[in-house]
């Protein structure tokens, strides 16, 4: 499982509106191409660039710019983080 869950922080909901950004957690294995696969294919959307980092705790992050300008929100409403 490349995606492991949402990652939502109050720096996070402002990204989302201000951005149409979100942050997922994923597996440290996987590059920014299978990342990016693994997330139109899941959540059915369009994926503009991913941005990765590794935590202090040894988890990686993916920061996804989505296509269109009310993806993220309508992406985080759908998952029920908003």
């Amino acid at each position: 499982m490349i995606v492991k869950a949402p990652f939502i922080t109050e720096k996070v909901t402002n990204m989302i509106d201000t951005n149409n950004t979100m942050e997922f957690l994923v597996d440290i294995r996987y590059t920014k191409p299978e990342i990016k696969r693994a997330l139109e294919s899941l959540y059915e959307i369009e994926v503009v660039k991913v941005r990765t980092m590794i935590t202090t705790t040894g988890e990686k992050k993916a920061i996804v710019k989505l296509a269109g300008d009310d993806s993220a929100n309508e992406l985080a409403s759908r998952l029920g983080l908003l």
